[in-house]
């Protein structure tokens, strides 16, 4: 019992769970189309393809002020933050899709949306990350994770970009139409939870509602703080910061991968990420039982000495059964490395400070993709494609080794 809601996860979800999960999979949904669309809405206006790179690149840049996002959802209500977030997308949205309809838009207003859309989804990751422990009992929130993790490969990675592509090839409004009213209905069925979602700081006379630069800093030094005495979490956002660059630097020229090194054509690199996805979907599947059979830890170190296996053949190889085999099997170790991160934070975080936390692990992930595409990008031009990967696969499984080894004894207790 949370909050005085029953959620059973075991045996056919009931009660607010699956139209919290709906919601979340229309909001995932909806971040796959905008991931299509938006490159082929710039594409038909510039043939730059420094112009077409910044509409995908300004989405992601919010995610450098995660931690802000962070205090915010520990400041606020975040049933009330999550469906402002998505109402306001959807306006966003709307507005691009009238733009489109006039033959009004432009580069500046494609990259302004593009931009502003990524800062709701900040908020509403974040938020939604922060409060799924309000309706999941502790011990059921690696099942709740792993179910949210199907949702989001099936939204994001495998419908919401088809969709959006399909869409944009039909008419260039349709896919922005589309988002906008899936935005809207995760908004009304975020509305059928009320009491659910209630800020943890309400109520608490020493924390001041009002935002300011000097109660922001505090906030951040509270989280911060918080951290550097609980090495768990810590090292778990450590690893998952190295981790993620890793990954991004050698997904960033897979599709060069696919072409020079396998020699196929670029629809198999579509092809690829599809199989990839499904991996991720079996580990959503079976997720939660390997993790509470093994442990955290134990969970972690599976899923990167995986990832790092994976990495190493793949730069090893030319063929492309066996390059097939290893994304798939590297996603699904990805997604397990996901659900056990979640679910350790989520159990081990103090819910006052839930929301800086994890607005500290999303920016040191999404952060560390960044900034990992890029350097992969960079090492593939200097030493060739196979470079990325096989450099980060001896660095992937150090870090896991070191780290569970750090952590055996918690491990051995579980």
């Amino acid at each position: 019992m949370v909050n005085g809601v029953n959620v059973t996860l075991a045996t056919g979800l009931r009660t607010q769970f699956p139209r919290y999960w709906l919601s979340a999979f229309l909001s995932d949904f909806g971040d796959g189309v905008r991931l299509a669309a938006f490159p082929l809405l710039a594409s038909r206006l510039s043939h730059s393809p420094a112009a077409v790179a910044v509409a995908v690149a300004v989405q992601g840049l919010p995610w450098l002020l995660g931690t802000g996002a962070g205090i915010i959802v520990d400041r606020t209500d975040g049933r009330r933050l999550m469906v402002i977030v998505d109402l306001v997308r959807a306006a966003i949205i709307t507005a691009l899709a009238l733009a489109i309809a006039v033959n009004a838009v432009s580069m500046a207003i494609i990259y302004v949306a593009a931009f502003a859309t990524g800062v709701g989804s900040a908020l509403r990751d974040s938020a939604a990350m922060t409060y799924l422990p309000r309706i999941a009992e502790s011990a059921d929130l690696d099942r709740a994770n792993s179910r949210l993790v199907i949702g989001r490969i099936v939204g994001y990675e495998l419908a919401g970009p088809a969709a959006g592509s399909w869409l944009f090839g039909v008419a260039a409004v349709m896919p922005f139409a589309g988002n906008a009213s899936a935005l809207g209905l995760s908004a009304l069925l975020l509305l059928t939870l009320p009491s659910v979602f209630q800020t943890a700081t309400r109520g608490r006379p020493d924390r001041d509602v009002l935002i300011t630069v000097r109660s922001l800093r505090r906030d951040l030094w509270d989280g911060f703080r918080w951290l550097r005495t609980s090495s768990d979490i810590r090292d778990v956002i450590i690893a998952s910061g190295v981790i993620c660059f890793l990954d991004a630097a050698w997904f960033a020229v897979l599709i060069l991968y696919v072409i020079q090194i396998l020699h196929q054509q670029p629809g198999v690199y579509g092809l690829l990420l599809a199989l990839g996805a499904l991996g991720g979907l079996l580990t959503g599947a079976v997720g939660a039982r390997i993790f509470r059979r093994l442990g955290a830890w134990r969970s972690l170190l599976l899923s990167g000495i995986a990832m790092a296996g994976a990495q190493a053949v793949l730069g090893l190889s030319a063929d492309l059964v066996i390059a097939a085999a290893m994304i798939f099997a590297g996603s699904a170790a990805f997604a397990l490395f996901n659900i056990a991160t979640v679910t350790m934070i989520q159990r081990s975080v103090p819910v006052s400070m839930l929301g800086r936390v994890t607005g500290i692990y999303l920016t040191a992930t999404r952060g560390a993709e960044a900034v990992g595409a890029i350097g992969g990008g960079v090492l593939a031009t200097t030493a060739g494609i196979r470079a990325p990967m096989l450099a980060g696969a001896v660095p992937t499984a150090a870090v896991m080794i070191l780290l569970s080894w750090r952590h055996r004894a918690r491990a051995d207790s579980r």
